[in-house]
């Protein structure tokens, strides 16, 4: 089996001088960085880790935002036979203390001034090699030269010898989880776990070396990395990088990406988006719309093979790709083929809006412990409320208790420093148990239905699991966010963060003052409008599932307040616990 840099390095020579990496360096335009100066900045940094004296099996902390260093370091690690720990740069100081003792890391390499800060006290304190990518003082040293970095044969020919001599179980990342259910995981991943991930799913995806894809999710996170950064590299595609997760629409027009990965919460702000611009429509207009939305539905199912599509419709495909998808397209980027969804799954309703309008969204699953995907939907089969079928270098299989079980040569050795939890996590039979709950259908096709860890027993015994819940609740244009509790109670409530954009629009649209968000939630009209869109939206479940009290927040989750993961994701028990006064309240007859 080859390893990551040697198959990275087959592309730098085939491509050479074509682009690699879309950076913007001086805040203003995009550059390029081809793959022979890819090539070349690899090399460098390779020898430059040898000269600093690390070797192979050293721990190697990163904490940077996406840039183009982030894998040139990633690759000279793994060159040297070392083992990166990614951090991401949401981390308190107290997170990356502990991370960086547990995995024993001997040098950190970090962006900036900006991230470093925070940290500054506790590194003092900790006795490692402080490195930073940015300049920041003369006394850490930096790799602002790196990016002009030149190599001659004779270094490349050395590094090449080099790499070839790792083995493809060879340790390259130990991965710490989120955390969204407990305290992070060190995941222990390799070469063989990647490489094998890696090429199962450009196996079932149609991704050229002609594409382009903008990352914005933190490579830290395992999604990004091998979807965002090993897939693109292994076929010689291209990656544009974003200035930062708000600016992600403002670059994807500038730099024109084919393939965009994302998590749902991005895809639901953007449905709400378009929502909310159906509503606004003149009643022609909206017409269109709805006519083009049943056209597009077709098209979807006739790719499926569920729905003939004759000369008439090609026709009116052409019209409607002229007057409605052409214009939707090129509010995002016009190249666009699909967006790539992960992390969490996607309410169906969401999905299968974006493809009536010719969005294609691609749901798939996976875990770090699984390097990380287990499933995914492909076009041809393309499945609403799924995460696509099993990819082929793994097995799938339900438990008796209806847990998602993962086997293949993509699955972690284990958790770093915990062979107990290694070992309760895998079992005899090398089956990884997810900890998620779901079904598989005579297809194969793969639905997720919550959370084990998650699951809500009411006093009355009823098992609940939230995430159906809330995947229905967050198509209303009343909420942002939404977590449902009942555990232990007599019936479900919610936590919700209202759409400000909605409630502004409530009272502008009655030419009435837009208050503090503070008093608009107390508003009992606000209050009644959202109850009717809470009541029709738990229609379809049991009255046992169904969302008897809430409150709105003024307040948004957020990642400053350790109630979202980087990519997202609610930390339920950090929520709960900051609102339990509030839950308790819901409580009280």
């Amino acid at each position: 089996m080859k390893l990551i840099p040697e198959i990275i390095w087959e592309q730098i020579q085939t491509k050479q001088s074509m682009p690699a990496i879309f950076q913007k360096f001086n805040g203003k335009n995009y550059e390029s960085i081809s793959y022979e100066q890819l090539g070349n900045i690899i090399v460098r940094m390779t020898a430059y880790l040898r000269e600093e004296g690390f070797k192979a099996g050293d721990k190697i902390a990163l904490m940077s935002n996406n840039r183009y260093e982030w894998p040139v370091i990633d690759l000279a690690v793994q060159s040297i036979g070392a083992v990166l720990v990614p951090l991401y740069t949401s981390l308190s100081s107290d997170s990356v203390k502990a991370m960086l003792t547990h995995s024993g890391s001997k040098a950190f390499f970090i962006e900036n001034e900006t991230l470093l800060e925070p940290h500054r006290p506790m590194l003092k304190n900790l006795g490692i090699s402080l490195y930073s990518i940015d300049r920041i003082s003369e006394d850490i040293p930096h790799l602002m030269w790196l990016r002009f970095a030149k190599t001659d044969m004779e270094e490349r020919l050395h590094y090449l010898e080099k790499i070839t001599e790792l083995d493809p179980d060879t340790v390259i990342s130990i991965n710490y989880t989120s955390g969204t259910t407990g305290e992070p995981k060190g995941v222990i991943i390799t070469h063989r776990n990647i490489v094998t991930d890696a090429f199962s799913a450009i196996r079932s995806l149609p991704i050229y070396s002609r594409d382009r894809f903008l990352s914005f999710l933190p490579l830290s996170h395992t999604f990004e990395r091998i979807a965002g950064y090993y897939c693109p590299f292994f076929v010689g595609a291209e990656v544009a990088y974003a200035e930062s997760i708000s600016s992600v629409i403002d670059n994807a027009k500038e730099i024109e990406p084919t393939i965009i990965n994302t998590v749902p919460r991005l895809l639901e702000k953007l449905y709400d988006k378009l929502q909310a611009n159906l509503a606004g429509m003149s009643p022609v207009k909206k017409t269109l719309f709805k006519h083009a939305m049943a056209q597009g539905t077709k098209y979807f199912n006739h790719t499926q093979g569920n729905a003939d599509y004759s000369p008439a419709d090609r026709f009116k495909d052409k019209l409607f790709e002229k007057l409605v998808y052409k214009k939707i397209l090129s509010a995002v980027s016009p190249r666009l083929r699909m967006f790539i969804s992960g992390g969490a799954p996607l309410a169906p309703e969401i999905g299968d809006f974006l493809r009536s309008i010719r969005l294609n969204v691609i749901e798939g699953y996976g875990m770090t412990e699984t390097a990380p995907i287990i499933c995914l939907n492909k076009p041809e089969a393309n499945r609403s409320g799924t995460v696509g079928q099993p990819i082929d270098c793994n097995e799938v299989m339900i438990s008796e208790n209806g847990e998602i079980l993962v086997r293949g040569d993509n699955v972690t050795q284990g958790y770093y420093l915990d062979p107990k939890l290694t070992e309760e996590s895998i079992d005899q039979e090398g089956w990884f148990h997810t900890g998620d709950l779901g079904s598989l259908d005579e297809d194969n096709f793969l639905t997720i239905t919550g959370r084990l860890k998650n699951l809500m027993v009411t006093s009355g015994g009823k098992n609940i699991s939230p995430q159906p819940l809330e995947n229905a609740l967050l198509t209303s244009p009343w909420i942002e966010q939404v977590m449902v509790v009942g555990d232990g109670k007599n019936f479900i409530s919610a936590l919700i963060v209202p759409s400000p954009e909605k409630i502004n629009e409530w009272f502008m649209e009655r030419n009435r003052e837009i208050p503090d968000i503070a008093d608009a939630i107390k508003n009992p009209e606000i209050v009644e409008s959202v109850q009717e869109d809470i009541t029709k939206r738990m229609t379809p479940f049991s009255r046992y599932e169904q969302v008897k009290k809430f409150t709105l927040l003024a307040e948004p989750f957020s990642i400053e307040k350790d109630e979202l993961t980087p990519t997202l994701k609610v930390k339920r028990n950090v929520v709960e616990r900051h609102n339990i006064d509030i839950i308790n309240a819901m409580y009280i007859e």
